[in-house]
Parts: structure tokens; sequence; C-alpha cells
């Protein structure tokens, strides 16, 4: 993966839980869906797989061997930052469709919850000071 290896991660492991089910793998033992895992994600992935370590309970679990990769491509979040990211974050140059499209990309990064919609109705009403 190049570019934007959190982002990336996380597209390709959700096309990977659209494919398990429309394949019906999911519905194969775990060992199966984590070779499978480990098959399509290629070699780079298969060497930073080598570096992680399984407790007897873990292996050939799918979902411990999702939070691992998890762990490696999506780093520790400063929740502040991210706070301060999206509501510092002005329209610019973008179409209004692009700017709202960007505030909740932003906003998922921040955890707002239940302020997540009224957040970005009024980030651009804020005025630059």
């Amino acid at each position: 993966m190049t570019g934007n290896l959190s982002e990336n991660w996380k597209r390709w492991k959700q096309k990977f839980e659209n494919y398990l089910i429309a394949s019906e793998t999911n519905k194969k033992p775990e060992r199966v869906q984590c070779a499978q895992l480990l098959h399509f994600l290629g070699e780079d992935a298969l060497s930073i797989y080598d570096t992680f370590k399984f407790n007897d309970e873990e292996k050939d679990k799918l979902q411990v061997l999702l939070q691992k990769f998890d762990d490696y491509f999506i780093p520790k979040q400063n929740l502040t930052y991210e706070r301060y990211k999206f509501l510092t974050f002005k329209q610019g140059n973008q179409t209004f469709e692009q700017f709202i499209k960007e505030l909740k990309t932003r906003a998922k990064q921040c955890k707002f919850d239940a302020l997540t919609d009224d957040l970005i109705k009024t980030t651009n009403l804020w005025d630059e000071r």
C-alpha cells in the first residue's frame, strides 16, 4: 500500500469484509478466512504478519488478525489535535459539496458521536479570527 496507509487499510478492510459476505467465505472456518485475508493482502503484508505475536487462543481468529493489522496501520490518534484540525478547517477553493465531504471525513477522526451533524452544520458559520 502507498499513500495514506491508515485510510488505505480501512478501505481495503471494508472491501475485504464485504467480500467475505458476498462470497460466503464468512461461513467457512476462521482459519480459512485468515488464509484468504493473508492471500489477498500480498507479500508485503505477509512480511508484516510474520512480525505479529499470537498466543494459543488468538491463533486463526479473524478478528484478532484484523485488529493486529489495525494496530499496525492505524496510528494512535491525538483526539485534541484531530478536533482542532476539524474546527479550524476552512472551505478555501473547494465547492460546498467537497467542503462538506471533507468535514465529514475529518469528523470521523474526532469521535464527536451525536454532535457530529450539528458541528458539521455550524463549522462553516464560524468567522476567521
